[in-house]
């Protein structure tokens, strides 16, 4: 499989960056709400590009995600998600000068 253990490419000096990553939340984790806590516990602004899900729940669910947010949110976020079972695949990241 394609899955990155850790982001290492994210700027030390805590910039603001979008990071497109690709999700899949398995399906003993449907019921966890994993991108409304990336929101709330990582402050990440997140765009849900696209999506996939089996039909009344059956199989993993994939998501395309647009994460936005200081480097060391994003990089926070990531951890949580891997430390939980999701499976990431990275794309790219942007950073900014947030204006």
């Amino acid at each position: 499989m394609n899955s990155p253990v850790l982001p290492t490419d994210l700027e030390s000096d805590n910039r603001l960056i979008r990071r497109r990553v690709k999700i899949q939340i398995p399906q003993k984790h449907h019921q966890q709400p994993f991108i409304s806590q990336l929101a709330s516990l990582y402050h990440l602004k997140i765009n849900i590009v696209g999506a996939l899900l089996g039909q009344d729940g059956i199989g993993g669910g994939w998501f395309d995600l647009e994460l936005e947010g200081r480097s060391q949110q994003v990089k926070n976020g990531l951890i949580f998600l891997i430390e939980n079972g999701i499976i990431i695949w990275q794309d790219s990241i942007r950073q900014y000068d947030g204006w």
